[in-house]
């Protein structure tokens, strides 16, 4: 939270600066122009004198109609300064075609063209230099073409100066947001490249439309590539809702979360697949069309965000917060653009691409704590396999390894025979008493025997030492072979030891085989079982001589 906040501090410190009142003061305040319907090759009187007779022939208009037309933006001016160079600039809107004339009660008489199609003179905006005299009055007059206007054009006169340091202040702040829109675009279509999440693939084309969009919009591609094209301004801003819609469908997972709204969501984005090719077949009308989309859009995303949030989906807190970024100035230029309200503060477009850099910013965050919370629960199923896969290993009863855990370690040993690097020695134990046990004392005392058993093993002094319940009554030790006079010592005796604890006449039969007299982990425990089921004859025999032994001495006493 704390690298949010200084994200959004830093983005309003520059926004602030940017806009600084002392930067953006006109030297010249001007009074509301006089505006009127052009004719396409009409001219302007050419002396100062003539303008309020050749004014009174002019259609009067009331306001800049966005569908586009010629209009005429007339003004007097009067120089309160004692400098002479000044800049006159046609501001707010995307115009194809802007000149001035400014004409002088001296006589002075001066022409400018620029537009959107001439070479500028400054980044980013139309203003041409023009000369300005103190203690003379002027007429400005200024012809505006174009197909449409995003929002009714202003006319300002600064001094070259501040002009020029107003327009590179507003040039940098343009430039790094548009930088910072190509990296998070560029960025997270590497991401989606690498983890195939396709909620990375539509928001890196979502905030690859927004640069395109603006880009266009602040006329890059015409400064660098003297490319001009208008009908591709709003096909970019139009395809918006269309990268966000199916971003949030991912992300939100909204399909899951609130059906409804993705059926809603759907409706919007056919209605914006549509109104693509307006951008290029119904120019005038593009701006509204896209205005209208965006904002349905917002509202719509907002929402979208608000559900999944309340119904557990913690990532949406940054969703919400990054449409709010991009609504708050969304809702000072939108309706501007559609001709319901008068601007409200200047460069209107310049806080909408800050907002969009501020709703790009936070939305990678929000891609960000998705993965954290990917990587957490996969790093806890991770932990859960990992347990459950323990615990598959081991024996229920006596908490050893099974006979599987037994089989994964036989097959990692790779060394028998004469490549055997370190000798081991499996020794074969079985409980030969267990069945007795159960069916005379119960299956509770049999249990506890087979952990008493477990238990002294254990106890058993010997370093390395593995134990496996490989079946009911068998077990498998396996230790260095250094260790066998002692696994053979307590081997021998475990009979004594599990009487003491009330085992008594409890019979356990073992075997021990070497790896260095096997070829293969498959010998190394049948050899075992070959040397636990001699032991177990031996031994009944030796009970069998014993037995007649008794006999002998009974019948000769």
């Amino acid at each position: 939270m704390n690298k949010l906040k200084q994200i959004l501090f830093w983005c309003f410190l520059l926004f602030i600066w940017t806009l600084s009142p002392s930067v953006l003061s006109a030297e010249i305040a001007l009074d509301s122009p006089y505006l009127f319907h052009a004719q396409a090759d009409q001219q302007p009187p050419k002396q100062f004198d003539a303008v309020p007779h050749w004014m009174g022939q002019l259609d009067e208009a009331n306001s800049v109609s966005l569908t586009g037309g010629d209009y005429w933006m007339i003004t007097p001016v009067m120089v309160n300064q004692r400098q002479s160079n000044w800049v006159v600039d046609a501001s707010n809107s995307i115009i194809e075609s802007v000149d001035y004339w400014i004409l002088g009660s001296d006589g002075s008489s001066q022409h400018a063209h620029s537009g959107y199609s001439a070479p500028y003179e400054f980044l980013f905006d139309y203003g041409r230099k023009v000369t300005l005299n103190m203690g003379t009055d002027y007429w400005l007059l200024v012809k505006l073409s174009s197909r449409y206007y995003s929002s009714p054009p202003e006319i300002a006169l600064q001094s070259v100066t501040d002009h020029q340091l107003m327009s590179d202040r507003l040039a940098m702040a343009v430039l790094l947001c548009l930088g910072g829109l190509l990296f998070i675009a560029l960025y997270n279509l590497l991401i989606y490249i690498s983890i195939l999440d396709k909620a990375f693939l539509y928001y890196g084309l979502y905030v690859f439309a927004y640069f395109a969009g603006w880009a266009l919009t602040f006329h890059l591609p015409a400064h660098l590539f003297n490319f001009h094209y208008l009908e591709l301004h709003h096909l970019f801003f139009i395809s918006l809702p269309i990268f966000n819609i199916m971003f949030y469908k991912h992300f939100l997972q909204l399909p899951s979360y609130s059906p409804r709204l993705w059926r809603l969501s759907q409706y919007l984005m056919f209605a914006c697949i549509v109104a693509l090719p307006t951008s290029i077949w119904l120019l005038p009308y593009t701006a509204i069309i896209a205005s209208v989309l965006i904002m349905l859009w917002i509202a719509l995303a907002i929402t979208c965000g608000n559900v999944c949030l309340m119904k557990g989906f913690a990532p949406a807190r940054y969703f919400i917060l990054a449409f709010t970024c991009l609504l708050l100035p969304a809702v000072i230029i939108l309706p501007g653009n559609m001709g319901l309200t008068p601007d409200f503060i200047e460069h209107a477009e310049l806080a909408t691409l800050m907002g969009g850099t501020a709703d790009a910013l936070l939305l990678s965050l929000a891609l960000a704590n998705k993965l954290k919370l990917l990587a957490e629960e996969r790093k806890a199923h991770i932990e859960e396999l990992a347990i459950a896969w323990e615990k598959a290993r081991l024996d229920g009863l006596t908490r050893v390894g099974n006979r599987y855990a037994f089989d994964e370690y036989m097959n990692s040993q790779l060394g028998f025979a004469d490549k055997v690097v370190q000798p081991m020695a499996l020794a074969l134990l079985n409980i030969d008493s267990l069945k007795s046990v159960n069916e005379t004392l119960g299956h509770q005392e049999g249990d506890r025997l087979l952990q008493v058993v477990v238990q002294l093993l254990q106890a058993t002094d010997l370093a390395h030492l593995k134990l496996y319940r490989i079946s009911g009554d068998e077990f498998v030790v396996v230790t260095p072979s250094v260790g066998i006079p002692l696994l053979l010592s307590s081997l021998n005796g475990l009979r004594e030891q599990l009487a003491s604890q009330g085992f008594k006449d409890c019979q356990c039969s073992f075997g021990i085989s070497l790896n260095s007299e096997v070829a293969d982990p498959h010998e190394w425990l049948r050899l075992a079982d070959t040397n636990l089921y001699q032991s177990r004859m031996d031994k009944r025999r030796q009970e069998y001589a014993d037995t007649r032994g008794v006999d002998v001495r009974l019948h000769l006493s």
